[in-house]
Formats: C-alpha cells, structure tokens, sequence
C-alpha cells in the first residue's frame, strides 16, 4: 500500500497564506504518521514543490519546505526513461494536465499506486485514482 503527494499539499503546507494550510498541515501528519502506506512523490513533484513555494513565499521557506521533505520518511523516486515515455503520451491526450502531472499519473499507473494527496481537482476525473480526501 502506498500514497502519493502532489506538489500542492507540499506549497500548501509552507504557506500559511494558502487557504489550504491548515488541512495540509493535517493531512502532511496523518500521511507521515504511516496511516496510509508508503509514502512517495517523484524528482519533478518537488522540482515543482521548491519552485511554486519560492515564487509563493521566499527562498528561505522554499528551502526549509526542500529539507523537510529530504529529511523525512518521504520517499523521492526519479522520474526514468520509462515514466517519461509514458508520461509524454499522457500528456498529448485530451486532458488538462501539466506535464508534471502526467508524470505523476504514468508512475501511478506504472506502480501500480491509486492514492494520492492532492488538492488540484482535475484528479477527480481520473478512474483509477483515488484522491484521498482528509
């Protein structure tokens, strides 16, 4: 068993700004607390994660958002040839999400994982994916 997390969980957690904060904070505890399985996200979720968060808050924050998660039990898989692949023909279909996002669908899929932290609605659609709601 394993969970994903999406980059918005991770820059709402930093940002006590987002209206999302709070749930983040819980959701980022109860994830970490081992409640769901193995806990991953990939080099391009927080490639992203840093780099909304520095646009969002300061480069310190980004920082220390960086370390957190490079310091936690969070796993951080790289995105390989394969995922790649799989994610570029994702992205070319009829949906509306971001290269990144494709990246995470087709590691999802290639891991055979269907839960993820995310508060972008557009996972809502997908069939095989569970969005876990907190």
């Amino acid at each position: 068993m394993a969970i994903f997390i999406d980059s918005s969980i991770f820059c709402a957690y930093a940002n006590i700004d987002d209206v999302h904060n709070k749930k983040a904070v819980k959701i980022i505890s109860e994830i970490v607390s081992n409640n769901h399985g193995k806990v991953i996200t990939t080099d391009y979720v927080f490639d992203e994660t840093v780099t909304v968060a520095l646009r969002r808050t300061d480069k310190k924050k980004a920082a220390e958002l960086g370390n957190f998660i490079l310091n936690s039990e969070i796993l951080i898989a790289k995105v390989d040839s394969i995922v790649f692949q799989h994610a570029w023909e994702l992205f070319q279909k009829n949906h509306n999400f971001s290269f990144t996002d494709s990246t995470i669908i087709a590691f999802m899929q290639l891991f055979g994982i269907n839960k993820i932290a995310t508060f972008d609605k557009e996972f809502l659609k997908l069939k095989n994916i569970q969005v876990i709601d907190f």
